[in-house]
C-alpha cells in the first residue's frame, strides 16, 4: 500500500520537475542569448570604432600628405625666388661704365694725392664722385672706372657682423652667447661670448695666413690651438681669427653657405650686383689687378688662400656696390634699429662690431697684398666716403686723405 503511495507521489512530482527544469532551461537559453547579443553588439561596435579610428587615421595621413606637399611647394618656390636674387645680384651689367664727377675740388684731390682706384662721394643724397683714377692693370693699360671691383680685406668683416646681427633679430642666436654652444669642441669656448669676437676682445690671437688651401674646420681647428693673449673682455686685440669663428658660426646657425647667405641675405637686399667672394672677382667684368711699391718698383704681390680669408676678407665688391651697403644698412633695409645700435656703439678702442665709431662717423679699413680701402659715413647718414684702390702704400696716409675730403664736404653746398 505505501508502495503504491510512494509510487503515486512521484509520479504527481515529476510534472513539477520537468516545469522547473523547463524553466531553468530556458533561463538559461535566455541569458545566453542575452550574452550572445552583447558580445555582437559590443564586437559591432569594436569594429565601428575601429572603423572610424582607420578613416580617421586614413583622413590624417592624406591631410599630412597635402600639408608636406603644400610646404614642399612653398620651399621651392623659395628657393626659386632665391637663385632670382642671387642671378639679380651677379648678372653683369650692360654697356659702358657711367662715371659721375660733380665736384672739380674732389676730383682734383684725389688727382693730386696719386689715388689709384675708384672713389665713391656722396653729400646729402647726391652722387658728387663716382669715378676711377689710375691703372687697374697697368700691363695691359686698363684704366679703373666706376664698376671696377676689388678685394676689400678687413671691410669683409662688417658683412660677417651683419649677418650674425641677422640672425640675432630673427632670434637664432644671441650676441651673449658663448663658443661652445655652437663649436662644442672650441678650446676655452665656453667663457668667450660672440660680442668678444665682434669686438676684437676675445683673447684669440691672429693667426697667421698662408697660401695653402683648408677647409673652414680646419681653420677654425688651427684658430683654437693659438695661445690667448688675454681674458675674455679683458683687453683689445684686433684679429682676423674672430670673424673666422663668426662667419662658421653664421653658417652652423643659418643652414647655408656663408657666401650664399651674405648673397642671398646682404647684396641682394642692398641692390649689391658687382660683388662676390674670393677668386670670382677675376671673372668680374672690369677687375683690378693688385700692386705694392717695393724700393720704388711696381710688383703684385702673392695673396693668402682665400679659404685662410674665410669670413675676415675674401669679399670683393665696387665702390659703388660698397656706398649701397652703407646706405642699406643705416636705412634699416639690413637690420632693426635695436642691432644697428648695438653695431655702432664703440667700445674698447673705439671699435664696434666691424666698424670703428669715430666721433662724427663710422668706418673701416681693409688692406690685402696690393689692394688699401677705406669705407665710412657721417653718423647722421649725410656724407658717404668711399675709397678703394688697387695700389696698397702708394699713399702715406688714407686716414689723412678721408679727413681732407670730409673737411671739403663741409664747405661743398648740395
Amino acid at each position: 500500500m505505501d508502495q503504491e503511495k510512494n509510487n503515486a507521489n512521484g509520479k504527481a512530482r515529476r510534472p513539477i520537475v520537468y516545469i522547473k527544469r523547463t524553466i531553468i532551461l530556458v533561463l538559461l537559453f535566455s541569458l545566453v542569448y542575452f550574452m550572445y547579443t552583447k558580445i555582437v553588439a559590443h564586437n559591432k561596435k569594436e569594429e565601428t570604432l575601429k572603423a572610424a579610428a582607420e578613416m580617421k587615421k586614413q583622413e590624417d595621413l592624406k591631410k599630412k600628405a597635402e600639408e608636406k606637399k603644400k610646404r614642399e611647394v612653398q620651399k621651392q618656390k623659395e628657393q626659386e625666388e632665391q637663385v632670382k636674387q642671387v642671378q639679380a645680384v651677379e648678372k653683369p651689367a650692360e654697356g659702358p661704365p657711367q662715371e659721375i664727377n660733380e665736384n672739380a675740388q674732389l676730383d682734383q684731390y684725389l688727382q693730386n694725392a696719386g689715388f689709384s682706384g675708384t672713389a665713391v662721394i656722396v653729400k646729402n643724397g647726391k652722387v658728387l664722385l663716382n669715378k676711377g683714377y689710375g691703372m687697374a692693370n697697368k700691363e695691359k693699360q686698363v684704366p679703373n672706372n666706376s664698376e671696377t671691383t676689388f678685394y676689400i680685406g678687413s671691410i669683409s668683416k662688417a658683412f660677417v657682423a651683419t649677418a650674425i646681427m641677422q640672425l640675432k633679430d630673427q632670434n637664432k642666436l644671441n650676441v651673449e652667447d658663448t663658443i661652445a654652444k655652437y663649436i662644442p669642441d672650441f678650446p676655452q669656448g665656453n667663457g668667450i661670448q660672440l660680442k668678444h669676437l665682434l669686438t676684437h676682445t676675445s683673447g684669440i690671437p691672429e693667426y697667421e695666413q698662408g697660401t695653402e688651401d683648408i677647409s673652414h674646420e680646419e681653420l677654425i681647428k688651427r684658430i683654437g690651438k693659438q695661445k690667448r693673449v688675454g681674458g675674455p673682455g679683458e683687453k683689445w686685440k684686433y684679429s682676423d681669427s674672430n670673424y673666422s669663428i663668426l662667419a662658421y658660426i653664421a653658417e652652423k646657425v643659418s643652414g647655408q653657405p656663408l657666401e650664399e647667405y651674405i648673397k642671398q641675405h646682404i647684396f641682394a637686399t642692398a641692390g649689391m650686383k658687382q660683388s662676390g667672394f674670393g677668386k670670382a672677382l677675376e671673372q668680374t667684368r672690369f677687375p683690378s689687378t693688385g700692386y705694392k711699391i717695393v724700393n720704388n718698383n711696381m710688383t703684385t704681390p702673392n695673396i693668402p688662400s682665400m679659404s685662410q680669408l674665410y669670413g675676415c676678407g675674401d669679399i670683393y665688391t665696387s665702390a659703388h656696390d660698397l656706398y649701397l651697403f652703407n646706405e642699406a644698412l643705416f636705412s634699416g633695409k639690413l637690420i632693426s634699429k635695436e642691432s644697428y645700435d648695438q653695431m655702432f656703439t664703440g667700445g674698447k678702442k673705439d671699435y664696434g662690431f666691424g666698424w670703428y665709431v669715430d666721433p662724427g662717423s663710422y668706418s673701416n679699413h681693409g688692406v690685402m697684398p696690393g689692394w688699401n680701402c677705406l669705407n665710412g659715413f657721417s653718423k647722421n647718414g649725410s656724407v658717404y666716403v668711399v675709397l678703394l684702390s688697387n695700389i696698397q702704400n702708394n699713399i702715406k696716409s688714407f686716414g689723412k686723405v678721408n679727413n681732407d675730403i670730409y673737411t671739403m664736404l663741409r664747405n661743398i653746398e648740395v
